[in-house]
């Protein structure tokens, strides 16, 4: 299952690279999810592979939004002169609100399409981690007795990256002997089996890569209409999809050999899970760049609708789940070849979307009221 991250938590620090790039890895999640759930396996071609290397971008590049969202958020918050107490406090409140809403949707799920077990109703999925990470990120790296600083941020959290990156293979060890009474506390932080869908070891690393990355493509953002829209100048972006792109192959390359040497098959508990979190990396901080390219030369209407999803990006991810794996998706589940699921992505799609559009007339619809009451 990919993820999904929430919109930037300040509207002041928002960029619409940022944006579009979340809008960008919201479409390719859809599809990933949709084929997935859809096609049959005896139709699992070429193309169907394809769509699973795609599959496999979303995940870190939400996470690296996350970061990059908070790296912006603190960068506003010191032109602002805000309290670090605030700011800490804004950010670790966010956090538990999305594991709550995570807990949430396992509740919805499992009331649509029935529970399996209390692995249904505890599984720590990509709201839980995200969620986490936000928290513990601002709780490490914003000292309550210090003004905000986005560079100490950074190294705390790169410095934390490191740890639960290398620590990965041996506590995931030690995951999967926790007794069940200890699973759903557990399964948060370190994967444990059927409890644990995205654990914060070893994911909360492409929080910090991407935190890490917007520290520096702060040093070439300019006063340029391309740098205040994309956030970052062209030959940054371009050295950022550099970057991704080698990391992906390296890490690709690393995992690959590993898992042959030492046997597989890959797993967190597998040392090779070091590399193979250096290659997700990549891939996200690869997208980041493009979703700031594309922010750059879509038309107006078509870069504002991405933007739209991008920023609506959780309703997106709850909606569709259930369309793709659930009740919901019908005949259509596990059911067609691939001419037939791609006939049925675009309706997929617009509904997710039309769930956003429609979150956010509700919303607007209810501060008009709020101001008429008033």
């Amino acid at each position: 299952m990919s993820a999904v991250v929430p919109s930037g938590v300040a509207s002041g620090s928002r960029v619409e690279g940022v944006d579009v790039a979340r809008g960008l890895a919201s479409l390719v999640m859809i599809q990933g999810h949709a084929y997935h759930g859809w096609v049959a396996p005896e139709h699992h071609d070429a193309a169907y592979a394809f769509t699973r290397v795609l599959g496999t971008l979303p995940l870190p590049a939400f996470l690296v939004l996350a970061g990059a969202a908070v790296m912006l958020r603190l960068q506003s918050a010191v032109k602002k002169r805000e309290p670090a107490v605030d700011v800490r406090g804004a950010l670790m409140k966010r956090g538990a609100q999305l594991v709550v809403i995570g807990y949430a949707v396992n509740a919805t799920y499992a009331l649509i399409d029935g529970a399996a077990g209390l692995h249904t109703w505890l599984r720590a999925d990509v709201l839980h981690v995200i969620g986490l990470s936000l928290a513990t990120s601002a709780w490490l790296g914003l000292p309550t007795t210090r003004e905000v600083s986005p560079a100490r941020y950074a190294t705390r959290a790169t410095l934390l990256a490191i740890a639960v990156t290398l620590a990965c293979p041996w506590l995931s060890r030690l995951g999967a002997d926790v007794p069940l009474a200890l699973a759903p506390l557990v399964a948060p932080f370190v994967d444990v089996p059927r409890f644990s869908a995205m654990p914060f070891v070893p994911l909360f690393s492409w929080l910090a890569i991407g935190a890490l990355a917007m520290h520096v493509l702060t040093r070439f953002r300019t006063d340029s209409p391309i740098a205040r829209r994309a956030g970052a100048s062209g030959p940054a972006l371009l050295g950022l999809a550099g970057l991704g792109l080698a990391l992906a192959f390296v890490g690709a390359r690393s995992t690959s050999w590993l898992v042959e040497t030492l046997g597989g098959p890959l797993s967190r508990a597998h040392i090779a899970v070091i590399p193979n979190v250096l290659d997700l990396a990549g891939r996200g901080l690869l997208l980041l760049a493009i979703g700031a390219a594309l922010s750059l030369v879509l038309p107006n209407r078509l870069r504002a609708a991405v933007v739209r999803l991008g920023q609506g990006s959780l309703v997106a991810y709850v909606v569709h789940i259930p369309f793709c794996y659930g009740r919901l998706a019908g005949p259509l589940l596990g059911a067609c070849d691939m001419a037939r699921a791609t006939i049925a992505l675009p309706v997929l799609m617009a509904l997710s979307w039309g769930a956003v559009f429609a979150r956010d007339a509700l919303r607007e619809r209810w501060r008009a009221t709020k101001r008429f009451t008033r």
